[in-house]
């Protein structure tokens, strides 16, 4: 399953009792969308065996998939669902958070109270009886535990954080699971011996027959079934009491979840540690090798996990996969025709050195040139054939296999013409004005005006004057030797 950003529910696998809840009863390899009711925003979903819970951004709780044992809430029981149906709440309640077991479901209500359905052979709900219900019932909390904050549903088990701190549990405990220091089943919440000084923030529970409590500090503790090292705790042995789990030095846990006998945590870093049974490669460390002390699982590199979860045999990870940058330089930005322009675009990526190409283009799209990208991570192309005017440039980065795709902001070239500065003749005088490029006046008769611009420029005549005004400072040639008088000429002056 997944929540998207948008409030939206994707669900892929096994839908023989409707558990994908699309309408449909037909396995399905690829993610497909949940049919949840018009303008319904999902909050936080979580599935048991073969059924899914749905909180919503108005404090309804939607059910569909497997309902034999009334896990569904909506008061039928043997009747599955292939699409999402309401939970019966009672009257006024808004839920604040849910879990759900193998066959029986919790949550928590905006008043701290928990309320519980489905399946209760073992006094999973917590009502002092074993007595299944197909709607939600209230499960007492004793009064000096405060109000619940967070609720996990396990196999047959359930706990409950309490604002107070104390971690409350009931149901199946032949394996500890409840963490009383017994193996005796509770139908009503018993407290979990938490070690003093310990302040616990979260809660999970595996499908299979282990706890866990996450702390202030980063901490994990666990309790229960051992049998695959699933409490991590660097031993095979049952713990009826809360043990701590053997994390690598410094590492401090965010989140975890448990599946049926292992276990994946979620560190300040980013990283993934696993711990227990991995039959089927559920831990991620490239292994089927079962392990009682957490690994680490192998995200591709340059990935920063964000969230996780599990299944009975698989695990999962929301994460962010390397990102990277492409930025464009150019040298010189203004030029003319003819004149190289160097363009060099440099390539950062999380994931290591990039490789990859990287494609230069001009304004309308049009590719200027494909350059690969060298081990610092810069590609350069030298062009001259650039045409007058203003060209915007772009670099775009190819990727690779660890590198992500970029694109450049652009980068302005200009390219200014050559201008000629004109031609005049006659038997007066002959003028010419000249722009920013070469040009030549002429003149014949009378005098030779030159009004020049900021490069080079040749006056050649017979008149009897030349008059020369050159706002520039680059060369201006007196090519006749008949020129006799030339004033405001600039400093590099030959005739």
């Amino acid at each position: 399953m997944a929540l998207t950003s948008t409030g939206k529910v994707l669900a892929w696998g096994q839908n023989t009792e409707g558990q994908l809840g699309d309408g449909t009863f037909t396995n399905s390899t690829v993610p497909v969308e949940v049919h949840l009711p018009a303008g319904v925003t999902v909050t936080a979903i979580d599935s048991g065996d073969d059924f899914v819970l749905a909180l919503t951004s108005t404090g309804n709780v939607l059910a569909w998939g497997y309902n034999e044992w009334g896990q569904l809430g909506n008061g039928t029981t043997g009747v599955d669902s292939g699409v999402p149906v309401e939970v019966d709440l009672p009257q006024g309640t808004t839920a604040t958070g849910i879990s759900a077991g193998a066959g029986h479901a919790l949550a928590v209500t905006s008043t701290g109270d928990v309320l519980a359905w489905g399946d209760n052979d073992f006094g999973q709900l917590g009502d002092g009886t074993t007595t299944d219900h197909n709607v939600p019932i209230e499960t007492p909390i004793p009064a000096d535990s405060g109000t619940v904050t967070q609720i996990a549903a396990g196999d047959d088990h359930s706990l409950a954080l309490t604002a107070t701190g104390k971690v409350l549990a009931w149901g199946y405990n032949a394996e500890g699971q409840l963490g009383d220091g017994t193996t005796t089943t509770r139908r009503l919440p018993v407290e979990t011996h938490i070690p003093a000084n310990v302040t616990v923030t979260s809660l999970a529970a595996g499908s299979g027959f282990q706890s866990f409590a996450l702390t202030s500090t980063g901490a994990v503790l666990a309790w229960g079934d051992n049998t695959y090292g699933q409490l991590g705790d660097g031993t095979n042995t049952r713990r009826t009491q809360p043990v701590e789990v053997l994390l690598p030095e410094g590492t401090v846990v965010t989140a975890l979840d448990s599946g049926d006998d292992h276990t994946v945590a979620l560190t300040s870093t980013g990283r993934l540690l696993a711990w227990g049974d991995n039959t089927y490669g559920q831990l991620g460390d490239d292994t089927t090798t079962n392990s009682n002390v957490p690994v680490a699982v192998h995200l591709p590199e340059g990935t920063t996990a964000v969230a996780v979860g599990t299944g009975s045999y698989h695990s999962l990870a929301a994460a962010q996969g390397p990102s990277g940058t492409t930025t464009l330089t150019a040298a010189p930005t203004t030029t003319r025709p003819g004149e190289p322009v160097t363009l060099t675009a440099t390539v950062t990526c999380t994931a290591g050195p990039p490789g990859g190409e990287v494609t230069f283009t001009d304004s309308n799209g049009a590719e200027i040139g494909t350059v690969a990208v060298n081990e610092n991570g810069t590609a350069t192309l030298t062009v001259s054939d650039l045409s007058e005017g203003t060209h915007t440039v772009t670099a775009h980065y190819s990727g690779d296999d660890r590198c992500p795709t970029s694109t450049s902001e652009p980068v302005t070239v200009t390219v200014e013409a050559n201008h000629d500065g004109g031609h005049g003749n006659g038997s007066g005088n002959g003028n010419g004005d000249n722009g920013n490029g070469n040009g030549n006046v002429e003149g014949n008769g009378g005098d030779v005006n030159n009004n020049g611009g900021n490069n080079d420029n040749t006056v050649t005549g017979s008149g009897q004057n030349c008059s020369v005004t050159n706002s520039g400072t680059s060369l201006l040639t007196l090519a006749s030797p008949s020129i006799v008088n030339c004033v405001n000429a600039p400093k590099n002056t030959s005739g």
